[in-house]
């Protein structure tokens, strides 16, 4: 009889065991399982925020160093105007404030209307806007600006349409004067 006991309580013993060993497995994968969770619940917020962060950055218009160099090298370009002698021609940055403050040129022009012209025409050379080139539209703006006041529009000049644009790039360009500044602002669209 003794040996039954000890068989029993053997019995007893390695079903307790195997208990706890599916009990511990159980909860070990339990815990993989909790722990695999947290990882894919933390992966896709991740993706989330990346996703709205990406969105946030995109800005429709892109710098571009061609149009900056344009921009810059374009205000050192001698125009046919001046407001004072001869050959005391104006560059373009001398135009630009010229017409703000609307001065005439000798050859009796208004400095605003030379500054269209000659603006349009460089740009013109420069890009070569068509629908035939890969440069389909360009609008630039000239204005002034102070901090705390509106800004004050001195030129606004486009050519081509904007709908039919693969892909835009501009940049800024900006001439101190006086109490603020005149900024220049040109935008190409590419088909």
């Amino acid at each position: 009889m003794i040996n039954q006991k000890n068989k029993k309580s053997t019995r007893v013993f390695s079903f307790n065991s195997i208990n706890k060993k599916l009990l511990n497995s159980k909860r070990s994968q339990q815990e993989t399982v909790g722990f695999v969770l947290i990882i894919i619940i933390v992966t896709i917020a991740g993706l989330i925020f990346l996703g709205l962060s990406i969105n946030k950055g995109e800005t429709i218009k892109k710098t571009s160093a061609e149009v900056s160099d344009f921009l810059q090298s374009s205000m050192y370009y001698t125009t046919n105007c001046t407001t004072t002698f001869i050959p005391q021609y104006k560059d373009m940055q001398d135009l630009i404030k010229s017409c703000y403050r609307n001065e005439k040129c000798l050859n009796e022009k208004m400095a605003c209307l030379v500054l269209d012209e000659t603006f349009k025409e460089i740009i013109k050379k420069s890009f070569l806007v068509s629908e035939e080139s890969k440069n389909k539209a360009y609008q630039g703006n000239i204005y002034f600006s102070v901090e705390e006041s509106p800004n004050q529009e001195i030129l606004n000049i486009s050519e081509g349409k904007f709908g039919n644009c693969s892909s835009t790039a501009g940049a800024s360009q900006s001439i101190f004067m006086d109490s603020g500044q005149i900024n220049i602002d040109l935008e190409i669209c590419y088909g």
